[in-house]
């Protein structure tokens, strides 16, 4: 095995950085063929980008063939959303396992299995009409989608100096951008011409070609491995980040689960332009604004996107006309630089395991997103759009007082 520090190149000179990120490549356990020479941290970062890419892509061509089949096959709805919830079992649970395997074990083998489980649970669907069966196949996908996911971000923070990690990580969520606004409609495309078991032959080949990507990236070094605590032990210094990234997963749940109800009360624009718009504007603030997460550090930016959060939100709550709403959905997508700037802060705070920094950041996030959809449930019942968008709004500001407590953890450890 051959270790190699090697830094993402940045615009700062050379040793401006001492906490540069660290690239182990294990040529011996690679699943085919590569260059004998270690390979460098930029080819590795856009490797990982392409995987991730295909990966999520994979994932997403599932999004269209499965209700369907699942409906095809007889599955009362009550069944059909057992199987489909178990997403969201898998997601809590696997995400402290993946970032500590991640950190025992190196990204790459875990990637490699995320893979491995995407594949083999998208193809198996097609085998059986059993609930059970199909229960378990979900899982599956689920488990690969949270140990690929969350081993790949631990893989980017771990080759990025952290003078530039916000905007890696920025250009790098892009991929999962590009996936969801793209690969939904192409396979919604492909199924009008095709059987609906092509949709599954396509997302198993995807992670295929993931699995083939993943097989040429770095193993994360000894040195950057876990330090024995339990899978799922979160650090106190993390709660108060861990807690911002929940806020902020209820603020997007409310867009991202309930626009469709938005749009139907409303009355005045089609859903899908929203989607549209959304990931559109999201995939511009990620390449041309991730530079800012650096530049500002964790408080101004925080502060900023949740503002522009509880902003877009508190238009929902009352616009109609489709260019408030329009202008609204932009907002959301600008504050999308939370993101890369709570991953990037959670990694400050968890240098030596950064695998686990990001598990803890995306089981925040998805409690917020599977909480909040609950409560913002229970708002619309009670308040309707009005009210469960002014509460998300609620739910946004409250950012704020998290980012005194933030900044204060930083300045001790440093």
């Amino acid at each position: 095995m051959a270790l190699v520090r090697s830094p993402l190149p940045t615009d700062r000179p050379p040793g401006s950085s001492i906490a540069a990120g660290v690239v182990a490549v294990n040529m011996t356990h690679s699943l085919c063929t590569a260059p004998s020479s270690a390979i460098p941290a930029r080819r590795s970062y856009w490797t990982a980008w392409a995987a991730t890419l295909t990966f999520f892509a994979g994932f997403y061509a599932l999004l269209t063939p499965l209700p369907r089949y699942l409906i095809s096959a007889g599955l009362p709805d009550s069944h059909v959303g057992l199987v489909l919830g178990a997403f969201g079992i898998a997601s809590l649970l696997g995400r402290p396992l993946a970032g500590s395997a991640a950190d025992r074990w190196g990204a790459r083998p875990v990637m490699l299995v995320g893979a491995a489980t995407l594949l083999v649970g998208a193809l198996g669907v097609l085998t059986t009409a059993n609930v059970v069966a199909l229960f378990g196949l979900r899982l599956l996908q689920a488990a690969g989608y949270v140990a690929f996911t969350t081993a790949g971000t631990g893989l980017i923070v771990a080759i990025t100096a952290p003078s530039e990690r916000g905007r890696r990580l920025a250009v790098f969520g892009a991929a999962a951008n590009l996936a969801i606004t793209l690969t939904p409609a192409a396979v919604s495309a492909l199924l009008a011409i095709a059987p609906l078991s092509a949709g599954f032959v396509v997302a198993a080949g995807l992670a295929l070609v993931a699995g083939l990507l993943a097989a040429f990236l770095p193993v994360i070094p000894a040195t950057a491995r876990g330090t024995g605590r339990g899978a799922w032990s979160i650090p106190q210094r993390l709660w108060a980040p861990m807690s911002a990234a929940a806020l902020f997963g209820m603020g997007f749940a409310a867009f991202f689960q309930f626009a469709p109800i938005l749009a139907e009360r409303r009355g005045t624009i089609e859903v899908g332009w929203l989607y549209t718009l959304y990931g559109t504007s999201l995939i511009l603030t990620r390449f041309g604004g991730g530079g800012l997460v650096d530049r500002w550090g964790i408080a101004p930016t925080l502060t900023f996107t949740a503002a522009l959060m509880a902003a877009g939100l508190a238009i929902f709550s009352v616009a109609t006309a489709p260019a408030w709403l329009g202008g609204a959905t932009v907002l959301l997508a600008a504050s999308g630089l939370f993101h890369p700037a709570l991953i990037a802060h959670h990694a400050a705070l968890l240098p030596e395991e950064p695998g686990r920094a990001s598990a803890v950041f995306y089981v925040g996030f998805d409690l917020g997103v599977g909480i909040g959809s609950w409560i913002l449930g229970l708002t619309l019942e009670r308040a309707g759009v009005a009210g469960l968008y002014a509460a998300a709004a609620i739910a946004a500001i409250s950012v704020l007082p998290l980012v005194p407590l933030m900044v204060h953890r930083t300045s001790i450890i440093r």
